[in-house]
């Protein structure tokens, strides 16, 4: 493969020279370094063809609008499907290049069902195909393979994406295409991630290749591999870590998985409800400010629960957050982010000693594949701790075992501290000494009595005070009376229990 500067040049040359055939010839051979190092120069060259061949070369169009929306980072509406034709005549590139297109304009305009119908034809039309014709469009195939990933992916056909996301990857691998490398890799880590496979999804990040940091495609590509570090660190027990990269990614650039990555934020909110709040208000500017194409995608759709769930437990609105998660049924045949929702229910049941309706919660979801131990090891944790029949260890060490072999540690820190003692000893020999170490370090945030009750105002002002701000100064904070302040303490006060501040700190205290 030449240079990209030569690539460039050769191309120019032929444009400013009437050299069609030319000009055709080196987009068919080099279309992935033109992409990825001179795109500008790619659509100028583009838009000069002349209209005759551009008729005759119709993946062009198609080609040139999404590489121009792409830069732009524009939603692909309307105006690209008005472009789209579907020719069963067509020569095979044009013939997929015509159906990704299409999946393409139905995932922009929101229609993900119908995005999955056109990719379901498009892998079975690719399937049909000759083996011997494939090669010829192989530089092609790296990014119909990531649309066709990307299509499943976001109804939660998670299997079907993993296969297209490796095919992507490999084709990417075969002919040079870093970007589609790069977004293949990080699709297919995050997926692990997601499932609690974070051995696997280590695994394919390290094959991330090197991505200059003046590319122009740089910025959105890396999203969800770092999203699947950031479900790394948390997994380890490491929030701050997972946090950090948390703080670097820009969701506006990828707005296809900011589902996960608000999810995520929420899981590792303190449990403070200023956080929660704040993040709470950011979380509804955002899915508000949001086009329907993407407010839309049913993945990001299922997070939005977990979400708002966590957010709302920490702001001590239990009600609320139950009827988001509360009176969702799951059996092993539900999604994987729905699995995901009903156990961090069921764990919050365990907390408020709720034991028969966590573990009906979990009952089914102990038949689950132990390829999801994102939802297998909080239901073998519940089942332990509200076990009957004296399988308690054995679930425990099971527990452990998964959580050692996929490097999925999160949920062993949700419990009491007795079984986080006895987790610690199990993952301690099995050679796991610093997650050990974590688990017995972990501060149990266990429910404080009353405070479901409290009102949004309420929770600031007692948060106010158990800071140290005296009446005056949390007055001014809020811009209300002294005397405000004083009613709403006393409300709070008889709500919890309490009769002074004194009491209230060591409450909570005790409660953290």
């Amino acid at each position: 493969m030449s240079e990209p500067i030569d690539i460039v040049e050769s191309l120019v040359k032929a444009q400013e020279s009437g050299e069609w055939d030319r000009v055709l010839e080196i987009l068919r051979d080099e279309w992935n370094p033109l992409s990825q190092d001179a795109p500008e120069i790619l659509l100028d060259v583009i838009a000069a063809l002349p209209p005759q061949v551009m008729a005759q070369n119709s993946r062009l169009r198609l080609a040139e609008e999404y590489l121009r929306r792409a830069l732009d980072r524009r939603p692909r509406g309307r105006a690209y499907a008005d472009i789209i034709t579907d020719d069963p005549e067509a020569a095979p590139v044009d013939r997929l290049a015509a159906l990704t297109g299409r999946i393409a304009a139905a995932r922009g305009a929101g229609r993900h069902r119908d995005a999955v119908t056109a990719t379901d034809a498009a892998v079975s039309t690719l399937r049909r195909m000759p083996v011997e014709v494939i090669p010829t469009f192989a530089n092609a195939l790296p990014e119909f393979h990531f649309h066709w990933g990307l299509s499943f992916l976001l109804v939660g056909r998670f299997e079907d994406a993993l296969e297209q996301f490796v095919q992507s990857h490999d084709w990417a691998v075969s002919v040079g295409n870093r970007m589609v490398d790069a977004r293949s890799v990080g699709a297919l880590s995050l997926i692990h991630a997601l499932h609690g496979r974070c051995g696997q999804a280590e695994e394919w990040l390290a094959k991330l290749p090197p991505i200059s940091d003046d590319a122009w495609w740089a910025d959105d590509a890396v999203i969800p591999s770092r999203l699947a570090e950031a479900i790394m660190h948390t997994e380890r027990l490491e929030p701050e870590a997972a946090r950090m990269v948390l703080s670097s990614i820009d969701i506006h650039l990828s707005l296809d998985f900011w589902g996960p990555y608000f999810a995520l934020r929420a899981f590792l909110t303190p449990d403070d409800p200023g956080d929660a709040q704040a993040l709470l208000s950011e979380f509804d500017a955002f899915v508000g400010g949001l086009a329907p194409d993407y407010a839309n995608i049913p993945l990001n759709a299922e997070y939005t629960s977990i979400t708002r769930y966590l957010l709302l437990q920490i702001l001590h609105q239990s009600d609320r957050a139950s009827k988001i998660l509360g009176g969702v049924r799951v059996d092993v045949e539900s999604s994987t982010v729905r699995q995901t929702g009903a156990t961090l229910h069921a764990l919050w049941l365990l907390k408020l000693n709720r034991d028969t309706e966590a573990r009906t919660i979990i009952a089914p979801l102990l038949h689950a594949s132990s390829a999801q131990p994102r939802v297998l090891i909080p239901a073998l944790l519940i089942a332990a701790e509200t076990d009957i029949v004296n399988h308690r260890d054995a679930l425990l060490r099971r527990a452990a075992a998964l959580a050692v072999w996929n490097r999925c540690y999160a949920a062993l820190a949700v419990g009491a501290v007795s079984t986080r003692q006895c987790l610690a000893d199990l993952v301690r020999a099995r050679g796991e000494d610093k997650i050990a170490d974590r688990l017995l370090t972990v501060v149990e945030n266990a429910p404080i009595a009353g405070a479901n009750a409290l009102t949004r105002r309420e929770n600031m002002i007692v948060r106010a005070a158990i800071a140290g701000r005296s009446n005056s100064e949390i007055a001014a904070d809020h811009h209300v009376s002294v005397n405000t302040v004083k009613t709403h303490l006393r409300t709070a006060y008889r709500k919890l229990g309490v009769s002074n501040r004194s009491q209230l700190e060591q409450l909570f205290q005790l409660g953290r």
